[in-house]
């Protein structure tokens, strides 16, 4: 019964977000202010801002997290009532963040979207990975939020107002400015998984796949990419914080491609795909112009659709067939048998990966021609930041396209190699013992988890259209060749039966062994050091007193014998003590 109604509530309050999105659509751009407190001479107090912005992430928000819950109904029924509660909990924090004109409203709706996400990751908390994941992700994102917070009071103080749309960079000094905004940066790579913060989203994979498509598409990681949108002309007033942005984009870009390219679990090539694709909307707003902040906005947009499809296409995959690992999945698609059983998935998922790695005519096609461009022009003025965004997207597309391709026919094709070839697979002794799975009982899932995949492919084709097609055709040419120049080693590899992983990569550059290494271990150590000093040091002094305290007790106690003559005597033996004493004394 209680799982009941947090289902109905939860979808309930998803249609509700659509609906105010709607409602506000078109409608005369407002600021509202409560429960204000004067202290000094600052207010400080909470304010809600609606305008175009706000409607966009309204709408984004709402759908994709109508989709997850509905989604969720057919997927999941381990601890169902605590899923949607907190499934809608997240939601909500989401839209507080949208909708806050304070920073300290803000604060909030970011701080309870942290919370929420170790709860949601960590919801299958009998598995290892899975509580792992939730407290990786958790310390990683508050210590970004460290920074955060020391941001929020630099900017405020500075500039003598917590409100976001009357934050004047005019009315605060550049080295404030710079610092303030440098500190919200730091919160906002922990939020979006950037370089250095950005090991802890692929370790976040073992939570429900739901959960996964709400996180990446359209809420935590993208409040980062909004922060900055909203507050853009502070941003943009700090070239030394825009420039730190453009190298954090550029690298994480390459760097997440790159692991993508080489990783085998598919939820975890979407996860790393997720650090690349919000390192190109960041890549984007370093270009402190009007077009890349649209292209960051519309890229988010078209982002949500095709990454929440493709969550959610990876959890049917591990509802269906039990593993979401290429490795276990090749048990499948040795003969291809996942495409034929699973028609909608695959038709679904082809148009996911499709608008991922920008095939023209889908959406992802237009919004990473938009950042091109935006990079292309700012590249002209002779901006050295514009030249590394434009280099960095380009290789960025490619890879993106390559690991694209190799996911699509590693999953749901015939392997070539069985041929004859010899391949990655199929010298894997532990595979190749493995008997053909009977598959006439594989069937697709059941219609309340298909309908929003099939809501989400519309989108990922649609969506590139609503914008009003802008399409500069040199551009567009220059992107499709890039499509083609990384699909075409995918494919190669794949007719070859082979999938070479080059150690480095495969290990992700060893990031976690590294940070294992250089921050848990010493701190592990020194937590121990810790905790032996409190144990034999400062409880040793506490004991030593509880016990001098007892042993003196104990001897008060055997000194109250009852007896009254060794009273008297005590008595008398005190008082030729204290007149010897009086005596000496006196003399």
């Amino acid at each position: 019964m209680i799982a009941t109604v947090w289902r109905v509530a939860g979808v309930s309050f998803s249609l509700v977000v659509v609906l105010c999105a709607v409602l506000l659509y078109g409608s005369t751009p407002d600021q509202a202010a409560f429960l204000n407190s004067q202290v000094g001479e600052l207010t400080i107090g909470f304010a809600v801002r609606t305008d175009d912005l706000t409607v966009l992430l309204l709408a984004v928000v709402g759908v994709i997290a109508t989709c997850v819950q509905v989604y969720s109904l057919g997927y999941l029924h381990q601890r169902p009532a605590s899923y949607h509660a907190l499934v809608t909990l997240f939601t909500a924090a989401m839209v507080i963040v949208v909708i806050s004109d304070s920073l300290f409203f803000l604060l909030i709706g970011w701080e309870v979207m942290g919370a929420c996400s170790y709860l949601l990751i960590g919801h299958y908390w009998e598995r290892r990975d899975a509580r792992s994941g939730a407290v990786k992700a958790f310390l990683m994102t508050r210590l970004g939020d460290v920074g955060f917070l020391f941001g929020i009071f630099v900017l405020g103080l500075g500039a003598g107002t917590f409100r976001i749309s009357q934050l004047d960079p005019a009315r605060i000094s550049p080295g404030v400015l710079t610092t303030g905004t440098l500190l919200l940066l730091v919160g906002v790579v922990g939020k979006s998984a950037q370089v250095p913060l950005q090991t802890w989203l692929p370790d976040a994979m073992p939570g429900p796949s739901p959960v996964s498509a709400l996180i990446h598409a359209a809420t935590m990681v993208a409040a980062g990419v909004f922060l900055i949108a909203r507050m853009y002309d502070v941003f943009a007033a700090s070239t030394t914080t825009l420039t730190v942005l453009a190298i954090v984009a550029c690298v994480t870009m390459l760097f997440a491609a790159l692991c993508a390219s080489a990783a085998l679990e598919v939820k975890r090539v979407l996860a790393w795909s997720t650090v690349s694709q919000l390192a190109l909307m960041f890549s984007a707003l370093s270009l402190r112009t009007a077009d890349g902040r649209h292209a960051a906005l519309f890229h988010l947009v078209t982002h949500a659709a095709f990454k929440g499809l493709l969550f959610l296409c990876a959890g049917v995959l591990l509802h269906q067939v039990g593993s979401a690992a290429f490795v276990v999945l090749r048990r499948y698609t040795r003969r291809g048998r996942l495409r034929k059983a699973l028609r909608v998935t695959f038709i679904t998922m082809t148009i996911g990966l499709a608008s991922l790695a920008g095939v023209p005519g889908f959406a992802g096609f237009f919004s990473k021609d938009a950042i091109i461009e935006a990079a292309w022009e700012h590249a002209r003025d002779g901006s050295t930041v514009g030249w590394i965004v434009l280099v960095s997207v380009c290789l960025t597309a490619a890879l993106t396209a390559f690991y694209c391709v190799r996911l699509w026919l590693w999953v749901f094709f015939r392997t070539p190699a069985l041929a004859g070839g010899i391949g990655a697979f199929e010298a894997d002794d532990a595979l190749a013992d493995l008997d053909e799975p009977d598959t006439s009982k594989l069937r697709d899932a059941p219609w309340l988890m298909l309908a929003p995949l099939v809501l989400l492919a519309i989108g990922a084709i649609v969506l590139g259209y609503v914008d009003g097609v802008h399409l500069n055709w040199a551009i567009g040419l220059i992107s499709t060749a890039l499509v083609v120049l990384g699909a075409l080693p995918a494919y190669s590899l794949w007719r070859r039966g082979a999938d070479p992983r080059p150690v480095v990569l495969e290990r992700e550059f060893g990031v976690d062994p590294a940070y294992r290494g250089l921050f848990v271990v010493p701190v592990r150590r020194l937590a121990k050091l810790t905790v032996a000093g409190d144990r034999d040091v400062l409880g040793g002094y506490v004991s030593a007193a509880g016990r001098t305290g007892t042993l003196v007790s104990q001897g008060f106690r055997r000194l109250q014998t009852g007896n009254v003559q060794t009273y008297l005597t005590a008595a008398v033996i005190g008082v030729v003590a204290l007149a010897v004493l009086a005596g000496v004394i006196g003399s």
